[in-house]
């Protein structure tokens, strides 16, 4: 059997990274922004930037929009190896208006974050404005290239899955794609493997070195590959300090590969030093610096620990393992979860049912296992110390996760994994078009189309310029969207609330009702630039105990920041309508 299902499943993973990184924003995807920041640091100083403390923890809405607010030096802290590169790759664009495109959504100001639900309503962290496009903004040219470094680096992890089930399953070709597919399906994965960030760099070194070590402890190996081993997780130890968890993992290849004691220290003398020589100096530098070895410290100063790990937590990042986007985070249907957990608990069964002995043998099943459970170990850890209980932690042994899968429901034939994972695929595909796209689609500056209604009014400095028709009639339980142009009349105006209601003659009765910022989270009416035509829809859900028949009209205005509502030819409302409600 050829490589070429191997070949066909990187493709369908890069293309299925392209759709995710077409539809989430600039610094959208977890800590995009603050690897930016490091990366323009490294960019304009050639050099990391200093440790800095923050002088506040994460406990309020305006401290978190102070946090994602731009600061120079950055408050990330980290080894330096991608952001070293990354910053080689994108100096010749630059990243001039970073700073410009790090302004805070207006929703941590205001006290309500994004909260965790299948709603994409208030789900971004920063606003976007028109001029955030590749034509305009050298920042947005910089990170499609860092994305597509990220996705790249995404297939180097799909790649290492299906080598390290080859060398476990030596023969079964269909059995290492099974586990590639598991691992390229995965939509939290991809979301992640087309977001600017260092683990992305440390889960491919991560999945090369597990690779790697596998294929030592079933050979007699030269020392110059041990080092190699140790030259790898130098790398990974410059990426990100999870790759400490990679020495007690050559230590113990190095112990249960073939050979007498004296190979062992041997082996292990190569592995460790070259993982110190490459890596390991950044450490001590941290550790003679500032006593903080790990270099961790402005993370807990920034954060709020827990006060124990439980179930919840426990929940929290068997969601984000999967899907769980953005910082919301974005989640997805109740059902879909439960059909995932479905999977691993059938995957579970085959295991159960099987001799956990595979043909490439029980030590490196053992090993694998162990760095699995290390892996939980340390995402623990970190939670219990920020607060942060995030799955995509535990991606650096996401292919140890995949093989078991794919290796558990290898049991049941081979008809129903491949139902599985085409359902897994398909899925992937729907969450950008269905989750995403609908939580970060921009009211950007658009023309007024031909099929919109003209209708000039004045609310102060913010112009109502036209709407889209309404139907003639809705049913109770229906979703009725209402589209409205408008237009700035001057630069800087307040942050007013945009007010729609369906309701009879009476609008005292009213049925359905929307109240926000004109503008949204994305793109607050505060930051529209004059002349800018921007279309807002506003979705009204007709509550099935609606009167029926009944005629309706749409009502709509603005309100100040002090409460009053704005008033335009007269009156403090404009009227659409009249609708059949039946």
């Amino acid at each position: 059997m050829t490589r070429r299902p191997l070949l066909a499943l990187l493709l369908v993973f890069l293309g299925l990274g392209l759709t995710y990184a077409l539809v989430i924003p600039c610094c959208e995807s977890p800590d995009e922004w603050s690897h930016l920041s490091v990366i323009r640091y490294w960019s304009e100083h050639h050099t990391a930037p200093p440790r800095t403390i923050p002088d506040r923890r994460a406990a309020s809405g305006s401290d978190v929009a102070w946090f994602f607010s731009y600061h120079d030096p950055p408050l990330y802290y980290a080894p330096p190896l991608y952001h070293a590169l990354a910053a080689l790759l994108v100096s010749p664009i630059g990243l001039d208006d970073l700073p410009h495109l790090m302004t805070p959504s207006p929703a941590w100001a205001a006290g309500f974050p994004p909260q965790a639900d299948t709603s994409p309503f208030n789900k971004n962290i920063f606003v976007h404005t028109a001029d955030e496009t590749w034509a305009t903004s050298p920042t947005v040219r910089s990170l499609w290239v860092l994305r597509l470094l990220s996705l790249g680096l995404g297939a180097v992890t799909v790649y290492s899955t299906y080598a390290l089930a080859g060398l476990l399953w030596p023969g079964r070709p269909l059995l290492a794609l099974g586990a590639a597919a598991v691992v390229a399906s995965n939509p939290q994965f991809i979301a992640l493997s087309v977001g600017v960030t260092n683990d992305n760099l440390l889960n491919a070194l991560f999945g090369l070195a597990l690779v790697w070590t596998v294929r030592l402890m079933g050979e007699e190996a030269p020392l110059r590959r041990w080092a190699a081993l140790g030259g790898l997780t130098g790398l990974a130890l410059l990426t990100k300090p999870s790759g400490l968890l990679l020495l007690p993992l050559g230590l113990l290849a190095a112990l249960w590969a073939d050979g007498p004691r004296r190979e062992f220290i041997r082996r292990a003398t190569a592995f460790l030093t070259a993982a110190t020589v490459i890596g390991g100096w950044w450490y001590l530098l941290n550790a003679i610096r500032y006593s903080d070895p790990l270099g961790i410290g402005p993370h807990l100063a920034a954060q709020r620990p827990l006060a124990h790990f439980g179930l919840r937590e426990a929940g929290m990042v068997a969601r984000s393992y999967w899907a769980a986007f953005g910082w919301g985070p974005l989640l997805v249907a109740t059902p879909f979860y439960l059909a995932a957990g479905a999977v691993l608990l059938l995957a579970l069964a085959g295991l159960v049912g099987r001799r956990l002995r595979p043909p490439g043998g029980v030590k490196p099943l053992v090993l694998l296992l162990f760095a699995l459970l290390l892996n939980i170990a340390s995402l623990v850890r970190w939670a219990i110390a920020t607060g942060s209980p995030v799955g995509r932690l535990l991606f650096p042994t996401l292919p140890v996760l995949g093989l078991l899968v794919a290796w558990g429901l290898s049991r049941w034939g081979r008809r129903l994994p491949l139902v599985i994972v085409t359902a897994a695929f398909l899925f992937a595909a729907y969450v950008p078009w269905h989750y995403l796209r609908p939580a970060y689609t921009l009211s950007v500056p658009t023309r007024m189309p031909e099929t919109a209604v003209p209708f000039g009014r004045d609310f102060g400095p913010v112009r109502v310029v036209g709407y889209e028709p309404l139907p003639a009639q809705v049913h109770p339980g229906d979703t009725l969207a209402v589209t409205i142009y408008w237009q700035a009349a001057r630069s800087s105006s307040p942050r007013y609330r945009v007010w729609v209601q369906l309701a009879p003659q009476d609008p005292t009765k009213k049925v359905a009702a929307y109240d926000f910022w004109l503008g949204g989270t994305l793109y607050p009416v505060e930051l529209w630039q004059v002349g800018e035509t921007v279309r807002e829809t506003y979705r009204l859900a007709v509550p099935d105990w609606a009167p029926a028949p009944e005629t309706y009209w749409i009502r709509f205005g603005l309100t100040a920041p002090d409460g009053h509502r704005l008033t335009s030819d007269g009156g403090d409302m404009l009227t659409l309508g009249p609708l059949v409600v039946k």
